[in-house]
């Protein structure tokens, strides 16, 4: 008998639902606003780097949106629509930065306060983090950093389950080897 197959997580609905994104979305721009680089490509892997890193350690992401594969990485499928909304509304500005070389940061400038409501202690902690980790990346090595085995299963446009946090870019271990050896043994065993 075969197991029925479970759908991949691509949302998770959360209290405050498309709000939590935004909510975090402020607050990032506000940590972030005196970073040396902060363009919308570092804003989009932070946010994917809480959410996804959330997911493996809690089984819960922080924002509980959808992410697809673009070209520069991990985005968050409703960023465009959030930000128009939160430009109209006066929380946030995009500034254009001429960086040189042909490369313009479109920063995002936090004009209100964020608030929190909707986000928890260790959400903000998984946030943090992830500002901690990109915060000396360009958007560039930010975007080639998230280029991992879960960006390279994908094609552009593709949905990024959650449960492709789960896969790793790294060579298995002496201790992992052993498991992986483990069950391949009791399943061989199951067949005979």
């Amino acid at each position: 008998m075969t197991k029925p197959s479970r759908k991949p997580t691509v949302t998770v609905d959360l209290p405050g639902g498309q709000s939590r994104a935004r909510e975090a979305i402020l607050y990032v721009a506000k940590r972030c606003e005196g970073a040396r680089h902060f363009g919308a490509v570092k804003l989009n892997k932070i946010l994917w780097k809480a959410d996804f890193d959330s997911f493996v350690a809690r089984g819960v992401p922080v924002t509980g949106r959808q992410y697809r594969r673009q070209k520069f990485g991990p985005t968050l499928y409703e960023m465009i629509p959030i930000q128009k909304e939160m430009l109209r509304d006066g929380a946030i500005r995009i500034e254009n930065r001429d960086l040189g070389d042909g490369f313009i940061e479109n920063r995002t400038i936090a004009l209100d306060v964020p608030r929190l409501r909707l986000l928890g202690t260790d959400d903000i902690r998984y946030i943090d983090s992830a500002i901690e980790h990109y915060w000396d990346m360009t958007g560039t090595e930010s975007s080639d950093e998230s280029h991992g085995v879960a960006w390279k299963t994908r094609a552009n446009g593709d949905p990024m389950p959650y449960e492709t946090a789960l896969l790793s870019d790294r060579a298995p271990n002496a201790d992992q080897m052993n498991r992986l050896r483990g069950v391949v043994r009791r399943r061989e065993m199951s067949t005979q």
